[in-house]
């Protein structure tokens, strides 16, 4: 009985080291080129990397996202060097500036004024 135990976990223990070993033998040798001592130049698209214009969030997304967060927005929406401020009165009556991302509506934070 206890022969039999020890034959099988040594055939399993065995089964188990060769897929770890074939598993670690499946890495990738080359991740792409992007490392610090490949010296070819950079494709053609790497050198005209253009970003195609994102859409912004409408201004009741944002005002959603507030009410979300339990802010109640006071003044309208300004774009300010790449996300969105709006003056609101924060869940404890404060009169906060509350960031917004322009592109997702997702809200960043807030600071006191």
């Amino acid at each position: 009985m206890y022969t039999m135990k020890t034959i099988v976990t040594a055939v399993s223990l065995a089964v188990l080291t060769t897929v770890g070993a074939a598993s670690a033998n499946a890495a990738p040798f080359n991740n792409g080129g992007h490392d610090r001592w490949d010296t070819r130049p950079p494709a053609h698209h790497e050198f005209a990397f253009h970003r195609a214009p994102r859409p912004i969030v409408m201004r009741e997304r944002i005002y959603d996202t507030l009410r979300f967060h339990h802010y109640r927005a006071i003044g309208m929406p300004i774009f300010v060097r790449g996300h969105y401020v709006v003056k609101s009165m924060s869940r404890r009556g404060r009169t906060v500036l509350v960031e917004v991302n322009p592109y997702t509506g997702a809200f960043l934070g807030e600071f006191r004024i």
